[in-house]
């Protein structure tokens, strides 16, 4: 039986978890993107009604 070493743990460590934790922030980004392009519509939405409202 093989003895861990802590070296070892940790290379495995950041071999595992740095790609991971990278992927991982990538979606978070492509997320706050996503959400902040359908709150642009929306608030273009309430500008337009607010304007339409006021022309009457």
């Amino acid at each position: 039986m093989v003895a861990p070493s802590a070296l070892g743990l940790i290379s495995l460590l950041f071999t595992i978890a740095v790609p991971v934790s990278f992927v991982l922030l990538l979606i978070w980004i492509y997320q706050l993107k996503k959400n902040s392009e359908k709150q642009i519509e929306q608030n273009k939405e309430i500008i337009r009604l607010l304007e339409k409202e006021k022309a009457l």
